[in-house]
């Protein structure tokens, strides 16, 4: 007896089948056999007719590596902040507004002020520089 695996590659679908083939006897079993559709909207079956390979996963794809960039972003501010803050670099309103104890580096919710700009006493903004 010997063990086939047959494979069914498509478009937007894989299908699968394992079968036992005993040749001298001429006799055979299906063992196992199954199929995975992968939904595909109509929109991407027209590109992928028309010869462009693209599928939802590189839209996703696409959309995490632009998050890993606003959080890599993000992360790099948090850390100057620490740094210049160490320093004692930053202007008084800048290191008032955002969080050395519990969200280091981070702004404190609703404020995200301008480091070039302070508030004065009459309530209107100045630049400082």
């Amino acid at each position: 007896m010997k063990n086939i695996l047959g494979l069914d590659l498509g478009p937007n679908s894989i299908g699968w089948a394992l079968t036992s083939q005993d040749f001298k006897s001429k006799k055979g079993e299906i063992n196992g056999l199954g199929s995975r559709i992968i939904p595909m909207s109509q929109e991407i079956l027209g590109k992928f007719d028309s010869g462009q390979s693209h599928s939802q996963t590189a839209e996703r794809t696409g959309f995490r590596g632009a998050c890993k960039l606003i959080q890599r972003g993000l992360l790099r501010r948090e850390r100057l902040h620490r740094v210049l803050n160490i320093l004692n670099f930053l202007p008084e309103h800048y290191a008032n507004a955002i969080d050395f104890e519990k969200h280091l580096g981070q702004f404190k919710k609703g404020k995200e002020v301008k480091l070039n700009y302070r508030e004065n006493k009459k309530g209107k903004h100045e630049f400082i520089f």
